[in-house]
């Protein structure tokens, strides 16, 4: 089967990165690619007495967003840790033992992140935006996801640290068959 040649949008070439949200939260800066990837298995069915298959049936599904962030705020890094329930309001750090402190100012606030010892992992919906050269969008959601990556951040003295994020989308047995994991929706007009 060919496409007529009417058919045929070069408008729709996609070309740059895209934008993620976690929980309605922008991630930061993204550089370099995010990828979408759908992966399945199948399994065949051949009855007794046939050469090939009849049927195919999918066994497994997997959905995973891939992007490299480059900004790093604690509350973008307790997403990618998967701790989305104790993002709190920024507070003055204080109760350290003496080896530990370090000097606030009287206006300033932090953030925070505790970890250690939990073996449960959050799970959020995630949103995955691309604008095409022509302006339309690509929007790819996610209803439960949760991060399938190790963090490991370097402070290197001149180069810019880039921390890959992976996240991998979550059967919501809540929803209808054939949509519980995420939607895809493209911009046509």
């Amino acid at each position: 089967m060919t496409i007529p040649a009417q058919d045929r949008r070069t408008d729709l070439v996609t070309l740059g990165s895209a934008d993620v949200w976690i929980n309605g939260i922008d991630v930061g800066h993204i550089k370099g690619d995010v990828q979408f990837a759908a992966e399945r298995e199948y399994v065949g069915f051949k009855p007794a007495n046939e050469l090939g298959n009849v049927k195919y049936f999918r066994i497994r599904e997997d959905f995973k967003i891939t992007c490299q962030a480059a900004e790093l705020k604690l509350q973008n890094l307790k997403l990618a840790l998967g701790v989305t329930t104790s993002i709190t309001s920024s507070y003055v750090p204080t109760g350290y033992a003496n080896s530990l402190s370090f000097e606030v100012g009287l206006t300033d606030k932090w953030d925070s992140l505790t970890f250690g010892g939990s073996k449960t992992i959050d799970d959020f919906p995630l949103k995955l935006e691309h604008t095409r050269p022509n302006g339309n969008k690509v929007v790819i959601l996610l209803y439960k996801a949760q991060v399938i990556t190790n963090i490991d951040y370097s402070f290197m003295e001149e180069d810019i640290s880039m921390q890959t994020l992976e996240f991998q989308g979550l059967t919501d047995s809540s929803r209808a068959v054939g949509d519980r994991i995420g939607i895809m929706f493209e911009q046509i007009s």
